[in-house]
């Protein structure tokens, strides 16, 4: 995958994820699924790859305190919750299927 974000914006009025890709599509990425979505070891047992966080606990009011570009390949998500560990990466990103 070569495309990368050209613009990522967090619409908290909306709770969505907004990222334009340098290819040109739009997408929008409900907050919620996006929190259920996250990869780190306190959210995905390492092990079996089952996840660990239950949707139910995520609060459906979850919003993006911050954001920081790692590398040239992920934003790290500060969410409202407190959870800051997951790394989403542009692949994952771009391959979710809940994105408008």
């Amino acid at each position: 995958m070569n495309a990368r974000p050209s613009d990522i914006k967090a619409d908290t009025q909306q709770h969505l994820l907004a990222i334009t890709w340098s290819d040109g599509p739009v997408m929008q990425y409900p907050f919620v699924a996006l929190r259920g979505a996250c990869r780190c070891a306190a959210c995905i047992d390492e092990m079996t790859g089952e996840p660990i966080l239950d949707p139910a606990t995520i609060p459906d009011d979850i919003t993006i305190k911050d954001m920081q570009l790692v590398g040239n390949y992920a934003v790290k998500i500060f969410w409202s919750d407190g959870h800051d560990t997951g790394l989403y990466t542009w692949q994952h990103l771009r391959n979710r299927e809940d994105a408008r």
